[in-house]
This record gives C-alpha cells, structure tokens and sequence, in this order.
C-alpha cells in the first residue's frame, strides 16, 4: 500500500469523537467525580505544602517581598532554644500521651464489649467529650485546675495534701494537660477498639477455651493479636495528632509557665502569626512534618513484627 493512504471506512461505519467512545466515556466520568477532591487537594493542600516549602527558603514577612535565604532557617533553628524546648515538649507530650490513652482506650472497649446495664450510658458519656468544643473543656478543666477554687485541690485539701497550681507550676503543667487530652480522646479512640473486638471471631474464642486457655492467655494469645490492626490505626493516629498538639497549650496555658508547655504547632504560630516570619514560621512547618513523616514510616516498617494480617 503506497505511503499516506488511508483504510477505506465500512460502508455506515461512522467515527464517534473521542469523549463517546465507551472506554473513554468510562474514564472520563471518573475524572468528573474525582475532580472535585483532585481540584481541591491541588488548591488546598499540594499547592499551599509546595508554596511553605520554597518559602521557608527565604525571609518572608507575608507583607514584604520574599528574599532567598537559602537554608539559613533551618540552620537558625537548630541553634534557636525556644524552638529546641518546643521540640522536647511536643516528644515529651506524646510519649505521655500516647501509651496512657491506648491503655485507657483498650480498658473502656473491654468495658464496652460487655452486655452489662449502664454500659451504653457509659460509652456515650465517654464520647461525649470529642463531641464537645474544646473552649467549653477548656473553660471546665480550668476550673477543674484553679489553684483556690478547683475541684482538684478542694480534694487534695481534704486529704490534708498541699494544693498545687497545676496550669502555673513547671512541674505540673504538661501532666495536667496531658490528662485532659486523655481525657478528651479516650472515648474516641475506645469506639475505633471496640470495633475490633466485636470484628474478632467468636469462635476462635470458644476454641482457644475448649483448648483449655483461661482468661489472661484468651486476652494475651486471641484478642491482642486479632485486635493489633485496630491498635496499629489507634497509635498512628494519636502520635500524629500529639505531635501537632497545639489547641491544649495555646488555651490554657499560652506556652508557659516559662515555656514548659510551648510545642512546635504552637512555636510554629508565634513565630508565623505573631512575629510575621513567614518564611522561619515555613522552616518549623517542614521539620514538623518531617518528624511526623519518620515517625509513622518508622511504625509502618516494624508493624509486620506485631500486627496481625491474614
């Protein structure tokens, strides 16, 4: 066949556009429903993660124009000392926070896995807390905390022990604020565990008891091993969550006393929204987000040693 002609179309055969094709037509309706979500994660999240990362290689204010520092943010922080007592704070919070509420959480859905009276009102009283606006917990645990009027010191009293300025005392500051967000969270992250137990079969149960397993090997053999994937999504979730804490600090305490509870989330504020360094403000972003990203790769590595697949 001589070069440039053509295959002769069928007789009545007639060439649909592109978009009508059954195939395209298929791929094309799929891009309309993701576009939505695909616009908004470009415009609301890769395109504004993209803008911090060049950012936080100048010195912009958000008002002036941006001036290229190259990586003289990240070497400023790693000599700046609020930010390296941020740093500490945020790790000392999350290693507090993440093995008390996972063992409280494990504790409530044990409770709640029983059929037992009171124990929906107990399971709604328990969640209730996520539910609520942290400015109305806030605004309770600060009474909860008052050093002449709280409920904690009023029992302390009455045991003849000394009050203690709970939200004002280096000492005390992170503990308080770390029960709270236990507080606040166990309820959650009991519903994500019950939902595990309830999803473990009965009948490997009723086998590991015909085998002779009394209760703590049934616990310790069956139910932590089938319920590991449900404890694996708890832990992710709460040292992600504690390693960006910033709504605690920032309501009751404001960073202090002396810093004692300042975190990087709330750092990475002060420096952004108080002292208009955007570009430092972009630094402490990215470092954050570095850290949350080795924390949870390094987790997702080991979680074949101990997690449960089928």
């Amino acid at each position: 066949m001589a070069a440039g002609t053509h295959m002769p179309t069928a007789p009545g055969a007639v060439r649909r556009p592109w978009f009508r094709r059954p195939r395209n037509k298929e791929a094309l309706a799929a891009l309309l429903f993701l576009a939505p979500n695909l616009i908004g994660f470009l415009v609301l999240t890769l395109g504004p993660g993209v803008f911090s990362l060049i950012m936080g290689f100048t010195n912009w204010s958000g008002i002036s124009r941006a001036r290229w520092v190259g990586a003289e943010n990240y070497i400023e922080l790693m000599a700046d000392k609020v930010f390296l007592t941020a740093l500490r704070n945020t790790l000392v919070y999350t290693v507090e926070f993440t093995p008390l509420v996972i063992g409280a959480s494990l504790l409530f859905a044990l409770l709640f896995n029983q059929r037992a009276w009171g124990v929906p009102v107990v399971r709604l009283l328990c969640f209730l807390p996520i539910v609520t606006d942290f400015i109305s917990v806030a605004f309770i645990w600060s009474w909860i905390y008052h050093f002449r009027f709280g409920v904690l010191n009023w029992a302390l009293e009455l045991l003849n022990l000394p009050a203690q300025a709970w939200l004002g005392d280096v000492r005390w500051a992170m503990i308080a604020l770390v029960v709270m967000s236990v507080w606040r969270w166990v309820g959650y992250y009991a519903i994500i565990l019950l939902a595990g137990l309830q999803g473990i079969p009965s009948e490997l149960k009723e086998a590991a008891t015909i085998d002779g397993a009394n209760g703590r090997q049934l616990f310790l053999r069956v139910t932590i091993p089938l319920l590991s994937p449900a404890l694996f999504f708890v832990l992710i979730i709460s040292i992600s969550s504690s390693l960006a804490v910033f709504e605690q600090m920032y309501i009751m305490t404001q960073g202090g006393p002396r810093d004692s509870t300042i975190s990087i989330s709330m750092f990475l504020y002060q420096q952004g929204f108080r002292f208009f360094k955007m570009g430092y403000a972009s630094a402490v972003a990215w470092i954050l987000f570095l850290l949350t990203f080795m924390v949870t790769a390094f987790n997702w590595t080991i979680r074949r040693r101990w997690v449960y697949q089928e």
